[in-house]
């Protein structure tokens, strides 16, 4: 596949992004408070939803990932987008805390099987400028964090807010489905016909202390980057007093810089591996710490900044060091297994920091402990040596250009 055309499909991918990931994850924490305000259930009760979505897409990740390895990638794409935009439009139906876990289920599914689906497509596409071009596709979370909440804010306070899930769906049936079918053919990601040599190797993985290192820096990341996301809103609404508008205002900003995380720590994991992602997990630990006495516009914007950079760093990470370390022969599956793993720290990191809200009526106490997971994760990532960008990415054999893709798989 010739470089320009990579580049369509990383546009295919921002879009699928966009509206399959972007609209469905960042929705949520704006739905929060009114959600609250009809039923009165607590904090934990209604992030709880977070853990049903990442629980359903931590167990989703394994199947995808060997799917990704064996069947059309369009037709993985076709199925996960089309279960989050009927399970948003199902959030027509919610009237009790069941249903609503329940869709909770189907978003997991759904969004999971996208961003796998997508970072496996791109970073099989590029060489040295993987973590650039992951990036760049991962632009779509951003745009679709950056758009969101403010547009379900209008959408809520016009429409309400069972209404307001379901014309968001809209992107997905008008804009990313018919894109990405018209741009991604199935000759851009042959059906492979013999893995038995590709399971050999990953049980080889599987048996190495980097993996178990990346696994565990990612889980710990995971945790706290999504009880940063599911928290963010309320935390600024209801705690620190700045109310809806400015708390829906703040999460925008923060996605909109989250663009140039996305894009400038892509950079910098090719230049440095891991020791980039340490850069970006420290920073997380950084934006944690922040939040807590945050009161002022300086301090808000510092939180914003800080929180946008790391956020958009840590969702990067996956897919550059699961190449960097291990190849790219097997990406679907390890890609696949990390992204679960991932999915198990994002599962539980809104619930628990809830459940230290409602006990102790302050997020002090859960801020601290997501500092302490950020710097535990940036060790970890430490422990694991990018052997495959050592010897084929930082010191390329044949004076192979930066920016050459990857040789399309073989049929």
């Amino acid at each position: 596949m010739s470089l320009s055309r990579n580049w369509w499909v990383v546009f295919a991918a921002f879009l699928c992004l966009v509206f399959m990931f972007g609209v469905p994850t960042f929705m949520m924490p704006v739905l929060y408070s009114p959600i609250i305000d009809e039923f009165g259930w607590s904090r934990t009760q209604v992030t709880l939803i977070a853990t049903m979505k990442f629980g359903a897409g931590a167990v989703i990740g394994l199947l995808f990932g060997v799917l990704l390895d064996r069947m059309s990638i369009r037709k993985i794409v076709l199925f996960s987008g089309t279960l989050s935009g009927l399970a948003m439009i199902a959030f027509l139906a919610i009237h009790s805390l069941t249903m609503f876990y329940i869709i909770g289920l189907f978003l997991g599914l759904g969004a999971v099987g996208v961003m796998i689906s997508m970072k496996v497509l791109v970073s099989r596409r590029f060489r040295e400028q993987q973590g650039f071009a992951v990036g760049a596709a991962l632009l779509g979370t951003s745009v679709g964090g950056t758009v969101t909440p403010t547009l379900a804010r209008y959408l809520i306070e016009t429409f309400g807010w069972r209404e307001a899930a379901a014309l968001m769906s809209a992107g997905i049936w008008l804009v990313a489905l018919p894109v990405f079918l018209w741009i991604v053919k199935d000759e851009d990601f042959e059906e492979a016909e013999d893995l038995s040599g590709e399971s050999r190797d990953f049980s080889t993985v599987l048996r190495q202390r980097s993996f178990w290192m990346l696994a565990a820096a990612v889980l710990l990341i995971g945790f706290v980057d999504q009880a940063m996301s599911q928290h963010f809103v309320l935390y600024l609404d209801k705690d620190v007093g700045l109310g809806l508008a400015v708390a829906a205002g703040a999460a925008s900003a923060a996605a909109l810089i989250s663009i140039f995380g996305k894009v400038g720590f892509g950079w910098v994991y090719d230049k440095l591996s891991t020791k980039g992602v340490m850069i970006c997990y420290v920073l997380m630990a950084l934006a944690v710490l922040i939040a807590i006495p945050v009161q002022g516009s300086f301090l808000l914007g510092a939180l914003v900044l800080t929180r946008g950079l790391a956020h958009g760093g840590a969702i990067v990470d996956i897919p550059v060091l699961s190449k960097h370390c291990f190849g790219p022969n097997m990406l679907g599956r390890t890609i696949g297994v990390l992204t679960a793993c991932v999915t198990v720290g994002f599962a539980a990191g809104p619930p628990v920091v809830g459940y230290i809200y409602d006990t102790q009526g302050t997020y002090r106490y859960a801020f601290m402990l997501l500092a302490v997971m950020s710097l535990a994760a940036g060790a970890a990532v430490l422990g694991a040596r990018p052997v495959y960008w050592e010897e084929n990415i930082r010191k390329p054999a044949g004076g192979r250009s930066a920016g050459a893709s990857e040789p399309a798989p073989a049929p």
